[in-house]
């Protein structure tokens, strides 16, 4: 009797064991997977990361390559690296009477409107194409405004050898700034903007226009947009071509994995400090 109780034991004890190994077996193993697939997770991530940086490094390339020379406009070409590759275009920004659109602007900042041609090295070329001072310019803004803006606009122009500033402040409210009054009724060049100012910079006769007063022979050179009280993105909407504005430089980089990273730069002329504005430059 005795022999058969220890007998018994001794299996019930065999099956704890096989019992505690399996679980320990089970337990292990699912730390195992675990480990493994956060492993291959961070590999995948790093991977990822590693591709994507290389895209953009590729895409960084092309721009450099379009900004270090000088390149045609329209699709340019091709800049090869290790591993990815990238492909960059160059297109102009005005040269036409199509309305210019310009980004959201927060006080503080402004938006420049050319208004005269530049030469190959970017001076102002003053046997160029000007815009026509006694021609309308349809200033537009309010679209994607968090609030009524109202707008600063500051005209830069030549007249008898010096260099002049003229300046007007517009506002959609009255806010008892002695502002003038902008039009309020929206849908203004050919979009959604809220408010407009139909500006002519020489003198004019036509009451649906503000006059800038400037002689009608001036030569004008540059238009900022500053937004006062609130952000607010800009559109100007000419009667004529404008100048040319700039250029915009697209660069896209893709991996060997078919990962795709895209660079957007705006490459305009040079500009003299807003700090500048309230000068007068005369020449010799």
């Amino acid at each position: 009797m005795k022999n058969n109780y220890i007998k018994k034991m001794q299996r019930e004890n065999r099956g704890q064991i096989v019992l505690i190994l399996v679980l320990l077996t089970v337990v292990g193993l699912t730390i195992g997977l675990s480990l493994i697939s956060r492993t291959i997770t961070d590999v995948r991530i790093t991977s990822q990361i590693e591709q994507s940086s290389r895209a953009f490094s590729a895409a960084e390339a092309g721009i450099e390559t379009a900004l270090g020379g000088n390149v045609a406009i329209g699709p340019t070409g091709t800049v090869n690296l290790p591993g990815a590759s990238a492909n960059y275009s160059v297109k102009t920004i005005g040269g036409s009477s199509d309305p210019l659109v310009m980004p959201l602007t927060v006080p503080g900042d402004t938006q420049h409107v050319w208004l005269l041609d530049h030469n190959p090295d970017d001076s102002l070329n003053e046997a160029g194409y000007a815009y026509p001072a006694g021609s309308n310019l349809e200033i537009c803004w309010g679209s994607q405004s968090t609030g009524a803006a109202a707008v600063l606009i500051t005209l830069f122009y030549k007249d008898a050898g010096s260099y002049k500033v003229a300046k007007k402040a517009y506002d959609p409210e009255n806010r008892g700034n002695n502002f003038i009054p902008a039009e309020i009724l929206g849908g203004y060049c050919q979009g959604d903007y809220s408010y407009r100012i139909v500006i002519v910079a020489g003198s004019d006769i036509d009451p649906a226009t503000d006059d800038f007063g400037l002689p009608a022979d001036a030569l004008m050179l540059l238009m900022r947009l500053q937004p006062l009280y609130a952000p607010t993105s800009f559109a100007v909407d000419p009667a004529q071509n404008l100048p040319l504005q700039g250029k915009i430089i697209t660069s896209i980089g893709q991996t060997n994995t078919n990962i795709v990273r895209k660079i957007q730069v705006y490459q305009g002329f040079p500009v003299l400090p807003t700090l500048l504005d309230f000068s007068f430059f005369s020449e010799n």
